[in-house]
């Protein structure tokens, strides 16, 4: 069951963690800003390829909005994968290196 208000909730807290205004967020997502504010406030059910296309524009993970936490790392994580191999061959190994040598930081 998807609740709305969180959704809404989660929605308006990256919208503004991204300093997008509605308007911008509405014209990136290719929906009404009116329709955004209601999703928002948790007054309107939208579609799951509206949630889709809101979630794109934000460059987040439907889990993210749904509050599912782990999920956007894993999400997160497979469109950096997804970006690194898309680099040429010598940037992919000047990458890797570079994450091999730091990696030890983070352990």
């Amino acid at each position: 069951m998807i609740d709305i208000k969180i959704i809404g909730s989660n929605i308006r807290k990256e919208r503004k963690n991204q300093m997008l205004t509605i308007e911008q967020l509405a014209e990136k997502a290719g929906i009404t800003d009116n329709f955004l504010g209601k999703i928002e406030r948790g007054e309107s059910m939208p579609s799951l390829p509206t949630i889709d296309s809101i979630a794109c524009a934000l460059n987040v993970s439907i889990d993210f909005l749904k509050g599912n936490i782990k999920h956007d790392i894993e999400y997160k994580f497979i469109t950096s994968l997804i970006a690194i191999n898309s680099l040429n061959e010598n940037n992919k190994e000047k990458f890797i290196d570079f994450i091999n040598t730091n990696i030890k930081y983070f352990k």
